[in-house]
């Protein structure tokens, strides 16, 4: 094999490897594309299952059964608020604890 033809089919592979790779690349953006044009709505929980998800309702929940951001968000800081609030309760107790003690 000469000099020429090694040459040849290096460019040949990489010409290969970038013609994947933008057609990766296009794949993977028309996937985005299309998640973005999804339109998920706040509805209504129905099954005892989704109850469970929204504690009583209380989140909100998309159309497609998961929580929407704003689900998630509000989700959090309902947990974050339970957990500071316990936090609170243990150090008034120690506090209590060492005082009279």
């Amino acid at each position: 094999m000469s000099l020429k033809d090694k040459v040849n089919n290096w460019v040949d592979k990489e010409n290969s490897k970038d013609e994947s790779e933008a057609y990766s690349r296009e794949q993977k953006q028309a996937e985005r594309s299309k998640e973005k044009s999804r339109v998920i709505t706040p509805v209504e929980p129905e099954y005892d299952q989704e109850f469970k998800l929204t504690k009583n309702g209380k989140f909100e929940l998309g159309s497609n059964g998961k929580l929407t951001a704003k689900g998630k968000s509000q989700r959090l800081k309902y947990r974050l608020n339970i957990a500071i609030f316990g936090l609170i309760a243990c150090i008034i107790l120690l506090y209590l604890y060492f005082i009279l003690s």
